[in-house]
């Protein structure tokens, strides 16, 4: 599939893009997409710091898990965890939760990242309306082999 091609050369290039996401002068060339998340593994305690695609949807961040099924760091999240995410150069305390696949809040932050640009549904498989938005076939096939995490600020 072109999405898992695409995803390996992605992440040879993830240490040069989480220190240029990093740098003060520099973060805005990839900051209109990506963000870094930094994280300390719930069972085993060890950091991680690695960039994501995200969208900001107001009231949360959105992280888009393209491979869930050869992913690990997102099962974290799968109920309530802290992370840091250092979005467009500021870093935010958050709270991650992962989405129930078919729920509609799951078709409506995946919704919302598909309608940023036309390639990410096809990265997919997906084709892609945003006025009529994701069918439940659609729906279950991305549920299958993708996972939202849904990033909330950390009130004080």
């Amino acid at each position: 599939m072109i999405w898992s091609r695409t995803l390996s050369s992605i992440d040879s290039m993830n240490p040069a893009l989480v220190q240029l996401l990093h740098v003060p002068v520099l973060h805005w060339l990839a900051s209109p997409g990506l963000a870094t998340i930094s994280l300390r593994g719930r069972r085993s305690g060890k950091f991680f710091r690695f960039p994501v695609g995200y969208h900001d949807q107001r009231d949360a961040v959105a992280v888009f898990v393209s491979d869930a099924t050869g992913s690990q760091w997102w099962r974290n999240f799968q109920s309530s965890w802290p992370a840091t995410l250092r979005v467009r150069g500021r870093s935010r305390e958050m709270i991650g939760d992962v989405l129930e696949p078919g729920s509609p809040e799951f078709a409506n932050r995946v919704g919302g990242f598909f309608a940023r640009a036309a390639f990410i549904p096809r990265m997919f498989g997906v084709e892609f309306d945003p006025a009529v938005g994701l069918s439940h076939e659609q729906m279950k096939a991305l549920g299958e082999r993708a996972a939202v995490v849904r990033f909330r600020v950390v009130q004080s």
